[in-house]
């Protein structure tokens, strides 16, 4: 994602715009420091280090400019989880490269999660960067750019620190945010103690650590004051939040405190643990109309060998059960689920149960990745690799069923009343404006397609008037 969003960070002063860039209204002497373009890549937690660097050095004088030609320095935070991921910030890095050789770039900067683990290929594939930032040193980035402006002969700069010898949890206010006005993601921990096969992440975000829940809480204030009516609960684990500070699941209290915030309308939350969900978040998931009956938990496989092989310390009776369970106690729930297809020693049969799995409907909301044999994952020693074509194969049959199930749920909403977010303008000239409904979380899940022209951020009640596959056509409810 590209920032260009043409306002300063939360807190901070407002901004004046300079020949199509964003400065900082600050005295002077500032505006030396310089020009900074930002590539963000990667999932929410990424996109929330990059909305708390750029508000950093935004608030410290670095003009922030949505425009790379003629940018002092250009910084990709990268995300390193699987090859294809690594791939895209590659050809992201290249390019900025390119720029520089041209000279209508100073400087490349390259942050966040494939630093530290994949140093050796930024090296090999990518040797005229400027300086490497891991992302458990994020918070130096203001540091790095003002020695590359005062540097003449520049050696390359190296911030890469081990995540579990930094040990603590950042501070996410102040941020400059790239997603709209009306939600923002909300961080609740850092780092993951789970030991999923197929897993990176450990090695690079380091050890779990809740934040606070005052940190929290005012964090969700801030982003409110800033118009944000959907918070949207993010970590590795949200469900294992304060097992490392309070010695028990706590994440229901804190939801509970999250919404009595004054203007978050709509809390929804992502990557629950399948084995971590507890009866007390499941009666608040039931009762607190704020948490909108959402829940993202990634089950990853049903087959149960194939799940023992993940390390996902669940198995097909324990989710199952789990399952009826939330059907049986959240009216409406809406779960959306990942899963990984054609991991090692997957069988026919064993793919065909998942395939079974999805036709029978249990998830309101999946997707699915190939199998990616990373060598940095437990899961690179394992046996019974597959054919790359047998697993893409997979990969196409799964989303072919998925699609099919979507389709029909989505085909069964025609004529009920839903509450819709107004998300902005469409190009359809019948149907204006774009929203999601309580059961789509955004840039993942289903739009809706709105008559009439509506302010972003704007909850309505709209009638399903048709369905497109993944959209909904609506128009507002009398």
């Amino acid at each position: 994602m590209i920032v260009d969003r043409e306002r300063l960070p939360v807190n901070c002063k407002p901004p004046r715009l300079t020949e199509g860039c964003l400065e900082a209204n600050i005295p002077p002497m500032k505006t030396a420091l310089g020009s900074v373009a930002f590539i963000s890549l990667g999932c929410p937690k990424n996109l929330i280090d990059s909305e708390t660097m750029l508000g950093s050095i935004a608030g410290e004088g670095f003009v922030v400019t949505p425009h790379y030609e003629g940018a002092d320095v250009v910084v990709i935070n990268t995300c390193g989880f699987l090859s294809a991921s690594r791939q895209e910030s590659l050809d992201h890095i290249n390019q900025m490269l390119d720029l520089k050789t041209k000279g209508d770039i100073k400087r490349v900067v390259v942050a966040g999660c494939m630093v530290g683990n994949y140093r050796d290929v930024l090296d090999e594939h990518a040797p005229g960067v400027d300086a490497l930032l891991s992302v458990n040193d994020r918070t130096r980035l203001s540091d790095v750019l003002r020695e590359l402006n005062t540097s003449g002969e520049l050696a390359r700069r190296v911030a890469i620190s081990d995540p579990d010898e930094r040990g603590s949890v950042y501070d996410d206010t102040a941020r400059l945010r790239i997603t709209p006005r009306h939600y923002a993601y909300l961080r609740i921990s850092e780092g993951c103690d789970h030991t999923c096969a197929f897993c990176t992440i450990p090695s690079i975000r380091g050890r779990f650590r809740s934040k606070t829940r005052e940190q929290i809480l005012t964090e969700a204030r801030e982003l409110a004051n800033d118009g944000a009516r959907e918070l949207i609960v993010v970590a590795q684990d949200s469900t294992y939040y304060g097992l490392d500070t309070e010695k028990r699941k706590s994440v229901h209290e804190l939801l509970g405190e999250l919404v009595k915030i004054g203007g978050v309308d709509w809390l929804r939350l992502m990557y629950a643990y399948p084995t971590q969900v507890t009866d007390d978040l499941i009666d608040l998931l039931a009762h607190e109309p704020k948490l909108l009956g959402y829940i993202d938990m990634p089950l990853q496989h049903i087959n149960t060998d194939v799940l023992r092989r993940m390390r996902r310390g669940s198995t097909r009776d324990t989710t199952l059960r789990l399952l009826e369970k939330m059907r049986a106690r959240i009216p409406g729930l809406t779960l959306r689920s990942t899963f990984i297809v054609g991991f090692p020693g997957e069988t026919d049969a064993q793919f065909n149960e998942l395939l079974d799995f999805i036709r029978e409907g249990h998830i309101d909301r999946a997707g699915a990745f190939p199998f990616s044999d990373e060598d940095k994952a437990a899961s690179f020693d394992l046996d019974g690799k597959l054919p790359d074509e047998v697993i893409n194969e997979r990969h196409r049959q799964f989303m072919e069923v998925n699609r099919e199930v979507l389709f029909k749920r989505n085909d069964n909403l025609v004529g009920q009343t839903i509450e819709v977010l107004a998300e902005g303008p469409s190009q359809d000239p019948k149907y204006p404006t774009t929203g999601r409904t309580r059961a789509d979380a955004p840039e993942i899940d289903c739009s809706v397609l709105l008559k009439g022209k509506h302010e972003a951020g704007t909850l309505l009640n709209a009638r399903v008037v048709r369905s497109l596959g993944y959209d909904l056509l609506c128009e507002p409810a009398n």
